[in-house]
């Protein structure tokens, strides 16, 4: 039985855009490295279904093993994941689908190789380009990049509560983080005892049932 947990948001998909037109547009389109030893820890079904919360068509970048470990269980998952390829030099992509089909290149920024490019995220989501960040990040980053196009000052100080509750959590905390996300403790549980693991939960859970996905479905 999955143990991950699809929480229903608060509000309806676009309700926070009837207040006013968007103020910027989102030009980059994200994209989430996965962490193989994620999937080893809590078992493929699990794994995927942790992806579905980031969208039921996820754009991940991962081995060509674990990308033939999804397929297997992506049906039960609910999810229709592509894939990130890169170029030779690391410096272009384009996205990859189970049917062979291919995306136009694009450039590729990784922000999960340089924590003073991270800090520019906002920024890069107004370029045409593939923007790369982590399973860490994936449900607060997606949900700070949908506040973004309405509200640019919200998503500013989103996004600074982010950089900080990162900047203060350790290894041990966002390993608790993760165990939450996929059920095996009870993120209260973690108020008193790991304030630094508990500020990144309380900010995903927060802005994950505030914001709802931009998904077609």
């Amino acid at each position: 039985m999955a143990h991950v947990v699809r929480m229903q948001t608060e509000c309806p998909p676009d309700a926070h855009k009837v207040i006013r037109p968007p103020e910027k547009a989102v030009k980059a389109t994200v994209c989430v490295k996965l962490n193989e030893a994620e999937m080893k820890e809590y078992g493929a079904e699990d794994f995927c279904n942790a992806l579905s919360l980031m969208s039921s068509k996820p754009l991940l970048m991962c081995s060509d093993e674990l990308r033939k470990t999804i397929a297997q269980h992506k049906a039960a998952a609910e999810i229709d994941p592509c894939y990130l390829q890169l170029s030779a030099d690391g410096s272009e992509a384009q996205i990859s689908y189970d049917d062979g089909a291919v995306g136009p290149s694009m450039p590729v920024v990784d922000l999960t190789a340089d924590e003073e490019k991270l800090k520019t995220f906002l920024d890069q989501l107004t370029v045409r380009q593939f923007v790369i960040i982590d399973s860490y990040a994936m449900l607060i980053l997606r949900s700070i990049s949908t506040v973004f196009p309405w509200d640019p000052l919200l998503a500013g100080d989103y996004f600074r509560q982010y950089l900080k509750a990162r900047e203060l959590a350790k290894p041990e905390d966002l390993d608790l983080f993760i165990q939450v996300r996929y059920g095996r403790i009870d993120g209260f549980s973690l108020k008193k005892t790991h304030e630094d693991a508990y500020r990144f939960l309380q900010l995903e859970r927060k802005l994950y049932l505030q914001y709802p996905t931009d998904d077609d479905d």
